[in-house]
């Protein structure tokens, strides 16, 4: 399953608008049922997207995971921000 992360930054101050989609592969292995209902069970994820959090339990129910920045597959993925930001000049690590 490929996830798509979207992610617009707006600089204010000259109107430049700039816009990603960061994708992100998620290969589930193989699931009883019995796996599912205790999955639900333990981590409550319906109300997230997908229904599982890769950050707790659910890193349980993948094969493999496949992307450029892992923080994507949680809503925001960082590494693209951080390289928005220093072409707007606002390196991150200089304050």
């Amino acid at each position: 399953v490929t996830f798509y992360t979207g992610l617009a930054l707006f600089n204010s101050a000259n109107g430049h608008l700039q816009t990603e989609v960061e994708p992100f592969d998620v290969h589930f292995r193989h699931l009883s049922e019995a796996e599912i209902d205790n999955y639900v069970r333990k981590e409550h994820p319906l109300h997230c997207a997908g229904s599982f959090k890769s950050e707790g339990f659910g890193i349980t129910l993948f094969e493999r995971l496949e992307g450029r920045d892992p923080n994507t597959l949680v809503g925001l993925p960082l590494i693209a921000l951080c390289q928005m930001l220093r072409r707007e000049g606002k390196n991150p690590l200089m304050g």
